[in-house]
């Protein structure tokens, strides 16, 4: 799917998505902190988005994440 991104922005853009933090992703794509900060900042600026919760919704809308969730086993905290 064409979103104007890069292969390596598409990857931090997913695991955005999936809620993880830059040093979670730093770890698992073998890059540095400083540079997942950076990639996130172009994903925002070539989007014209403001935050993480826009990359995430892009990326759902987009068909690069599902949300799956166990509706059964949910717990509400009242």
């Amino acid at each position: 799917m064409k979103i104007g991104l890069s292969q390596r922005e598409v990857e931090v853009a997913v695991l955005v998505a999936k809620g993880m933090k830059d040093i979670e992703i730093s770890r698992m794509l073998f890059i540095s902190r400083r540079r997942v900060g950076e990639i996130i900042a172009s994903i925002k600026q070539k989007l014209n988005i403001q935050s993480r919760v826009q990359i995430g919704i892009l990326a759902y809308q987009k068909g690069l994440v599902e949300f799956n969730y166990d509706w059964e086993n949910v717990e509400v905290f009242i």
